[in-house]
């Protein structure tokens, strides 16, 4: 019994040694050091476009005549594309994956909305649509891997 109860030793001593390498991080010590850069500008693109459609919507209504019949309309889609992207640019900083995804599906929702109406809009403004396009997808790849590592954390 002697031998039997030395051999487990090794194999205890293996299993403890495994189970340290595993938690030698903490979810404390996690970082997000090369994801962060990326998904802070999705953060901040997604501000940044309802600050430009914020603008734009002021010049747009301005053009307005006030008797216009469906003017309340416009006021509520355009509310609701600001309002929609600030909110996600705030919980960006919860759920930086799901935001950002919402944020792209917004914007496209948008793009297409506004194409519906008028499809010469889609080549006006075309920089700023490609570059909150790719600052969102540059976003949203790190934001994927970062859920995943963090996820890994939990799951231990």
């Amino acid at each position: 019994m002697d031998t039997a109860s030395n051999s487990n030793l090794p194999d205890e001593s293996k299993t403890n040694a495994e189970s340290n390498r595993e938690t030698i991080f903490s979810q404390e010590e996690f970082s997000m050091e090369g994801y962060d850069k990326h998904i802070r500008q999705a953060r901040n693109t997604l501000f940044i476009a309802a600050g430009i459609l914020l603008l734009n919507a002021i010049l747009l209504f301005a053009k307005y005549p006030l008797d216009f019949e469906y003017m309340w309309l416009d006021y509520l889609l355009w509310t609701i594309y600001i309002g929609g992207f600030i909110a996600l640019g705030f919980w960006s900083k919860k759920k930086p994956y799901y935001a950002i995804l919402a944020g792209l599906i917004l914007f496209g929702v948008f793009i297409i909305n506004n194409a519906i109406i008028d499809i010469s809009t889609i080549f006006g403004g075309l920089l700023f649509k490609i570059a909150v396009i790719v600052f969102l997808i540059k976003g949203l790849n790190d934001a994927k891997q970062a859920q995943e590592m963090k996820e890994q954390f939990e799951n231990k």
